[in-house]
Order: structure tokens, then sequence, then C-alpha cells
């Protein structure tokens, strides 16, 4: 039976030079079903970054998380921040007690949701992935599913 594996193409480099990668996920996948939902997990993903960061948006960055937060592929990593002045708190008794009952909440990391997704495994556990292709200089061309023929080759050199 053959396996699967998602290759992604994408940007990435510094301030002072960019080039072509791509790189295979060390996942794989006997299933193709499972793979094909993966590959829409990566576009949705990535998508949802894309639209956060678009200057004309209309949702602000919590809303895009309230937006997406139920989606399989979400990573929610809950971290505590001040309503009022909208920055993270650390997350103790103390501190809550400080800032005032009802003004405080909490909300999704912002770095696990932009950087990380779910994907699913062949047996349906769901695996954490950080998103290489989601840094501040990548930028992602697309992704394919490919059989992985590596037990089929050698090479010597």
């Amino acid at each position: 039976m053959p396996e699967y594996r998602i290759k992604i193409s994408y940007s990435t480099g510094d301030s002072f030079h960019n080039e072509d990668a791509e790189q295979t996920l060390e996942l794989t996948w006997k299933n193709l079903d499972i793979a094909k939902e993966n590959l829409q997990r990566i576009k949705e993903h990535y998508q949802m970054k894309e639209d956060i960061h678009r200057y004309n948006s209309k949702l602000t960055l919590w809303q895009w998380y309230e937006k997406n937060k139920d989606k399989e592929w979400f990573v929610n990593k809950p971290k505590l921040f001040s309503k009022k002045h909208d920055h993270a708190l650390d997350d103790n008794e103390k501190t809550k007690k400080a800032v005032g009952e009802g003004n405080w909440e909490y909300r999704p990391d912002s770095y696990f949701a932009e950087h990380c997704l779910y994907l699913k495994a062949d047996n349906g556990n769901q695996m954490q992935l950080s998103a290489f292709w989601c840094g501040y200089f990548e930028s992602l061309y697309g992704a394919e599913i490919e059989v992985d023929n590596s037990d089929m080759k050698f090479k010597t050199r």
C-alpha cells in the first residue's frame, strides 16, 4: 500500500535575500482521503493568516481567531489578556485580582494560532505542526500530495 506525503513550496529569506524552497512534511499517510483533508487544512490555515495581515481587513485579529477557532486545524493555546489595555497578562490569581473581575479574558495565543496547525494522522489523532511556511519572510506558493516512493530507490552519492 502506498504512503502519501505533502510537499510544501514556499519562498523564504531574510532582509537581504529571498529564495524559493520546497520541503516535505515528516508525516505520511496511508489513507489518501486523510492526506487530502490535511492539504485542505493547510490551505485554510494559510488563508486565515493572509486574511489577518491584509491591510484592508474589516475584522480585527481577535475576530479572525473567533471565526476560525472551531476549525479542527486551529491551535488555540489560551492566553490571559486585559480587555481595557488589549495586552497579554501574567496568568495568575494575583494579576486577575489586580486587573479586576470582568476586565480580563482568555484569547488564543497569536503565535500558535498563526504559526501552528493540527493535521490528522491515519489513526485520527491530531498532530500539532509548526507551519514553517508562515514566518515573517515566508510566503506559501502551494502544497501537493506525493506518493512516497523512498523505499523504491537508493543513491550512493
